[in-house]
């Protein structure tokens, strides 16, 4: 019953991550600001 426990926790930790990147780039926001030039080709 313990690892049940534990599974249902770190799934809801990854889904929380992942629902939060994703409202990140529906609102613009990226780790270099989207100045390509800048981050030295990390967008791509």
């Amino acid at each position: 019953m313990g690892t049940f426990i534990t599974g249902v926790i770190v799934a809801f930790c990854i889904f929380l991550a992942i629902r939060s990147m994703v409202h990140d780039k529906r609102s613009g926001k990226t780790h270099c600001g989207g100045d390509c030039s800048r981050c030295k080709g990390h967008c791509s």
